[in-house]
């Protein structure tokens, strides 16, 4: 790779926004969540050198002008440095570190990480998975559905349609307030779908006896994982589950910095570590993470923002796929308007300069929040 008359730039001004985004095909609900729409933070890095990279983080519903709140009070310590990803990462988690280490504070880590990282690839003139290192040139895919009040016949359709797309696996909803009625309706999947990999997603609803209970129930239904059975704060809990039971467990979406993913890890009550980029801290803190887990011989599967995630994934040596969320593309969503690519159950990266996504701004300035 050759770069001509680029040059690393000092960090000259920040600017923050805040919008909730409208789900467009209705709510999203499972066992303990009542979705209407997607808060996603932007923070706009301006180089020295004329260029502004941009990050972000979600949240589901709540919490947008909180980080950006706590992105404002860091934009001092980080404007007037020379742009180096890692340095402000460390820099940063340091000076919020009092108040927090985990949530908040790496979310809003989340946004300015992702936007540094998104400068130096323009400045240097290469995308992002070329930057850190590219592994491979896509990435498989799994679908994935909020659909715990859907019919069992529009769940085997939607199973169906991911078979079809050429998805490497699926993952459903469950925690019906009748456990046999979670038992009844992913027999009728496995049925219908035959030895397609199939997941399914507990959304940190039951506790530990009921979770104990349902990964008995589940055992014959040869599942790929199962997710979040318990709250994820609850690490203890998930290694007594692990020990008595059979079924792998994913989890992350809802863990957030690199103390609580290695106590996970090295306590063997993690099979699939689903981080999401948007609240461990960005880029850097999801490949500090992927590190512990390629050292424990763990896949990564991240949780949701497919549009960065996949194109992450082809950086990270250790993984098996990324999510799809039917209804949940930010591309479908209209928080972006370009991104990469999927070509036949696989993600394709862009090859735009910087972490490939272009942002609609002006949809989303039409949903944005006083900050």
């Amino acid at each position: 790779m050759t770069i001509t008359g680029s040059r690393i730039p000092r960090i000259e001004s920040i600017e923050l926004s805040a919008s909730r985004v409208p789900l467009p095909d209705g709510p999203w609900g499972d066992q303990i969540h009542h979705v209407t729409d997607i808060e996603v933070t932007l923070v706009d890095v301006h180089g020295d050198n004329g260029l502004v990279g941009t990050g972000f983080s979600h949240t589901s519903g709540m919490g947008g002008a909180t980080i950006a709140a706590l992105v404002g009070e860091m934009i001092p310590n980080v404007v007037g440095r020379p742009l180096s990803p890692q340095g402000i990462w460390h820099s940063s988690y340091r000076y919020v570190h009092d108040i927090g280490g985990a949530g908040v504070t790496t979310h809003a880590l989340s946004a300015i990480d992702i936007a540094c990282w998104d400068l130096l690839g323009k400045s240097l003139g290469v995308p992002l998975v070329d930057l850190i290192g590219r592994v491979r040139d896509r990435v498989p895919l799994y679908g994935s559905g909020i659909n715990l009040n859907r019919s069992v016949e529009e769940v085997v359709d939607q199973a169906r349609r991911w078979q079809a797309l050429g998805y490497a696996a699926g993952k459903v909803k469950v925690g019906k307030p009748d456990l046999e009625e979670d038992v009844e309706r992913l027999t009728k999947i496995r049925e219908a779908i035959g030895a397609f990999p199939l997941a399914v997603d507990a959304n940190q609803g039951w506790s530990f006896p009921e979770a104990l209970r349902a990964f008995k129930r589940f055992e014959h239904l040869d599942l790929l994982w199962i997710e979040e059975p318990l709250p994820s704060d609850d690490i203890t809990g998930h290694v007594r589950l692990r020990e008595r039971t059979s079924t792998p467990i994913g989890l992350g979406e809802n863990v957030y910095n690199l103390p609580q993913f290695t106590e996970y890890i090295e306590r063997g009550a993690v099979d699939f570590v689903q981080a999401d980029l948007g609240r461990v801290g960005g880029i850097t803190g999801y490949l500090d993470i992927a590190t512990v887990a390629r050292a424990h011989n763990l896949p990564m599967t991240p949780h949701f923002v497919l549009e960065l995630s996949a194109s992450l994934l082809a950086a990270v040596p250790n993984i098996s796929y990324a999510e799809v969320t039917d209804g949940g593309r930010w591309q479908e969503l209209g928080i972006v308007s370009e991104a990469g690519t999927e070509v036949d159950g696989f993600y394709v990266p862009s090859d735009r300069p910087g972490n490939g996504l272009v942002f609609d701004r002006e949809y989303l300035d039409r949903h944005a929040i006083a900050l």
